[in-house]
């Protein structure tokens, strides 16, 4: 019995060892790994892969390859279709889609070429990278420590009693195996207490910048009465801040950087610290004072809710809209007012992403596809033409996808 208790608890060490060994190592060697959440390149990459990439020039991208990029707040792994090298540009298509991206991808925001990648273990990062991973990992650890030492003091005295002269058998240490286990697990849990110190810390960013030049009134009045943000005391502390972003009755209230790519705010706050939950940003490809008729804004969505963690609301909760309907953008010396009138989930390089626009036949187009495909028939979406202006709210969404929120701009002040 002693024998099979210590077989099992080996067993429970070498399964969180395993499971932690392809996201851990493939680090030390210069490589970074991302879980595979779309279906978008099957059957190559199925869902819930782990992809490893590494950083190439871009000399070395030829067409075929497999490359991750960020698009936004996300990251895109897809096959590489035909390279503008003058531009450094490049088109690519996942390949379960008919169509190439939306928008190639400017070399400065590839990530590396995908060298590797198997099925499955992106699960299960996934999973051991959430709190309750973490925790189960920890339990294994120390059952398994418990199991598989068990009687081994007795076996070791017997040992020393009948075979004094004896050479001990090599074997696998389980001690080895423990040690192991040990750093790995509680290495990791650094790692989480480390990103949840930096959730902290965006919070607090936040929370004191709300608190020291935003004036929120609760009271019914107009709506350019709300809310009040010294836009200009912020641009004396980051130049890059172009507006504030308030929706309504929530949470969501967050100055907006614009910095001409969207990569910089990505995993940085707005006083230039690097954190998890990043920073409100805008679309590099927009301008930075809300002219054109199609603007992207782009946040996180956080577990804890903040940044874009509440948007969710909208899917999964049908009386959401009507509460939240509304959100603002206040700049240095307007403020405007959009209302939503769309709001679906949708690829991560999909045509939703897709500026400048301006007044023109293709943006009104566009504007019906955001209608067709919104999970919720919005009445006043109905009266828009290529005349009106759209603002769209984008996050990571837990379907695997992306989920966004479109406005038009229906006042200003």
């Amino acid at each position: 019995m002693e024998k099979i208790l210590r077989v099992i608890g080996k067993i429970l060490l070498i399964m969180v060892i395993v499971a932690f060994v392809p996201i851990v190592f493939p680090k030390l060697l210069g490589y970074q790994s991302y879980n595979v959440i779309s279906g978008s390149m099957e059957p190559t990459i199925p869902v819930g892969s782990i992809v490893y990439v590494k950083p190439v020039d871009f000399s070395e991208i030829s067409e075929g390859d497999i490359i991750s990029f960020e698009a936004g707040a996300s990251v895109v792994t897809h096959r590489v279709e035909s390279i503008d090298e003058s531009q450094m540009l490049i088109t690519t298509k996942g390949d379960a889609n008919e169509t190439v991206d939306f928008t190639p991808v400017a070399y400065t925001n590839v990530l590396g070429k995908a060298e590797k990648y198997f099925p499955i273990m992106g699960n299960v990062a996934a999973f051991i990278s959430e709190p309750v991973g973490k925790i189960v990992a920890i339990v294994m650890v120390l059952v398994g420590a418990i199991l598989s030492s068990v009687g081994e003091k007795s076996k070791k005295k017997k040992a020393d009693e009948d075979e004094p002269e004896k050479k001990k058998k090599s074997g696998l240490n389980p001690k080895i195996i423990l040690f192991t286990g040990l750093v790995i697990v509680f290495g990791s849990v650094a790692g989480f207490l480390f990103i949840y110190m930096g959730y902290q810390k965006s919070n607090d960013l936040y929370n004191n910048l709300n608190e020291k030049y935003v004036n929120l009134s609760e009271t019914n009045q107009q709506w350019y009465d709300m809310m009040d943000v010294d836009v200009s005391s912020l641009q004396a502390i980051n130049p890059d801040v172009i507006g504030w972003l308030y929706v309504e009755g929530t949470d969501i209230s967050y100055p907006i950087l614009y910095s001409g790519d969207d990569d910089k705010y990505l995993r940085m706050t707005m006083d230039g610290e690097s954190a998890t939950a990043g920073s409100i940003f805008l679309e590099g490809y927009n301008l930075p004072n809300f002219a054109d008729s199609h603007n992207v804004i782009y946040g996180h969505n956080m577990r804890n809710l903040s940044m874009f963690g509440s948007l969710k609301f909208y899917k999964t909760d049908d009386n959401y809209l009507q509460e939240h309907k509304y959100f603002q953008i206040i700049t240095a010396d307007k403020k405007y007012r959009y209302e939503i009138f769309s709001y679906f989930d949708t690829d991560a390089a999909s045509w939703v992403y897709g500026v400048p626009y301006s007044d023109s036949d293709e943006f009104g187009d566009y504007i019906s596809e955001l209608l067709n495909h919104s999970y919720k028939d919005i009445e006043i979406g109905k009266d828009l033409t290529s005349k009106d202006k759209v603002t769209t709210l984008s996050t990571c969404s837990t379907s695997g996808r992306r989920f966004t929120v479109h406005g038009y701009l229906c006042e200003t002040y």
